[in-house]
């Protein structure tokens, strides 16, 4: 779909009269509106290739609705580092081709050894 726009519109009540503000339009240039039903459907049927194509056998994805958590395994420091790049040079191209965008700020990562 293309030539879309969103706006968010909310009621609110005061002194028993309605009154509603509603944004300015906004174009949409990708995805779809945040609180729509069918939206984490069709982010679901986009992404579920997304384990497939991460092919690494050090590396576990887990998917839950849009969130993706990548788990790195292997013995040494150095070589998690090397899966780590590996993987989210993989992640970047794989978001790159299907035109997704990666919120820097909701990405971090934890490091676990014993």
């Amino acid at each position: 779909l293309e030539g879309r726009q969103q706006v968010v519109e909310t009621q609110y009540i005061v002194n028993k009269c309605t009154t509603t503000f509603r944004s300015n339009p906004q174009p949409m240039k990708r995805g779809v509106p945040q609180g729509s039903v069918l939206g984490p459907v069709l982010f679901v049927l986009l992404t579920n290739d997304f384990p497939d194509y991460i092919q690494n056998p050090f590396t576990t994805c887990i998917m839950y609705a849009d969130d993706t958590t990548l788990l790195l395994k292997n013995n040494t420091a150095d070589a998690i580092y090397d899966i780590a790049a590996t993987s989210l040079t993989t992640t970047l191209n794989y978001c790159k081709t299907n035109d997704l965008v990666i919120n820097p700020n909701k990405t971090t990562k934890i490091n676990f050894s014993t």
